[in-house]
């Protein structure tokens, strides 16, 4: 046979093989998703950004106490359990509770952030450390910081603890003094040599840590109301590890701030509503007295396209269920949806897509 006939045959036979083989499309994006705790039914609300896909929501089993934070990564969340004294490892795509980790009895795990692919760090506040965990094996490990660590951020290969220094009272909790943060290497899961301590001059009573789009960790400062003092937003350089600003103009109880990633600072508070801070100008561009009014909001959060996610909990005590408020970035509102009882923290995670086949 001429060398042409073989290789008309293995062509027609390739043709014929790829015709019945399966095929797969093409990997889609990744869906960015809005994850709202709903710490009065212990559920997690799963958010899709887009406005035509439905909510799902995940049950996180019978907790005894309600969780306080979340974090993601990839199809993994993290609920910190706060009085249940557990970390709820999720399974996003599955939508199911994929394993319980304990920590010892009055732990009370307040915050959670994911430093790596199955490691993230525990900040408990009833224990005074942050533990280390591998929550694919459930194995911790645990390192002493302040009083009541509240908070915590992973910059520059270190993290950084937000100690509130405060106890619990008939009030909550009742400060004893001014805040600080301690520097941990991970690496190592040691205090960081050299400086290790960065105090808050302030009574302030440090709440929560975010970072911000210029490098810089921003500390949210609650204040104290039974000795009239304000809250403030100090500014930290985790590379000089010290504060190297502090402003005020937030009222009596600020609690959570979320960065846009570029130079806008978005802090809530229960009392005044949402306020805007400048990174970049340094400038309070909606203090207290011009802030957003949303009811009761907790927390919040920024998408990828500057949206902001303003999470409502009003009902906590009546077993109504929170809100969600959904504003653009100039701060108008376009949509709004029911969430859980007593929402009580908010992320953004980016799902991977997950690729269909057709036989």
């Amino acid at each position: 046979m001429p060398p042409q006939f073989w290789c008309s045959l293995v062509a027609a036979f390739a043709l014929v093989a790829g015709a019945c083989a399966p095929t797969t499309a093409p990997t889609p994006p990744p869906e960015e998703k809005l994850l709202v705790v709903n710490g009065g039914e212990n559920t997690l609300s799963v958010i899709p950004i887009d406005t035509t896909r439905p909510t799902r929501k995940i049950s996180l089993g019978a907790l005894t106490g309600s969780p306080q934070d979340v974090a993601a990564r990839s199809e993994t969340a993290l609920v910190a359990g706060g009085d249940a004294d557990v970390l709820v490892v999720v399974d996003l795509v599955a939508e199911r509770v994929q394993r319980v980790i304990a920590f010892p009895a009055g732990s009370r795990p307040t915050s959670v952030v994911i430093i790596g692919e199955t490691v993230a760090y525990v900040t408990n506040a009833g224990r005074n450390v942050v533990t280390r965990v591998d929550y694919s094996s459930g194995d911790t490990a645990s390192v002493d910081v302040g009083q009541y660590p509240r908070d915590a951020i992973l910059t520059r290969g270190r993290l950084f603890v937000v100690n509130g220094n405060v106890e619990r009272c008939p009030l909550g909790t009742c400060s004893l003094g001014p805040s600080w943060l301690t520097v941990v290497d991970p690496q190592a899961n040691t205090r960081s040599a050299g400086r290790d301590s960065i105090p808050l001059p302030s009574q302030g009573n440090a709440r929560s840590a975010t970072l911000g789009g210029d490098g810089l960790i921003y500390v949210v400062n609650t204040g104290d109301q039974s000795s009239e003092t304000p809250g403030r937003l100090s500014i930290v350089d985790p590379i000089r590890r010290e504060e190297v600003g502090s402003f005020s103009g937030f009222g009596f109880v600020p609690a959570v701030a979320a960065s846009d990633g570029g130079e806008r600072l978005f802090l809530t508070s229960e009392r005044d509503g949402l306020m805007e801070f400048n990174t970049r100008t340094r400038r309070v561009v909606r203090g207290a007295a011009e802030a957003i009014h949303l009811n009761d909001i907790v927390t919040a959060a920024v998408d990828s396209r500057g949206r902001i996610y303003g999470v409502e909990a009003a009902g906590c005590g009546s077993g109504q269920p929170g809100r969600l408020r959904v504003l653009r970035p100039d701060l108008t509102e376009a949509r709004s949806l029911l969430l859980g009882v007593c929402p009580t923290a908010a992320a953004i995670v980016l799902l991977p897509g997950i690729p269909a086949v057709d036989d």
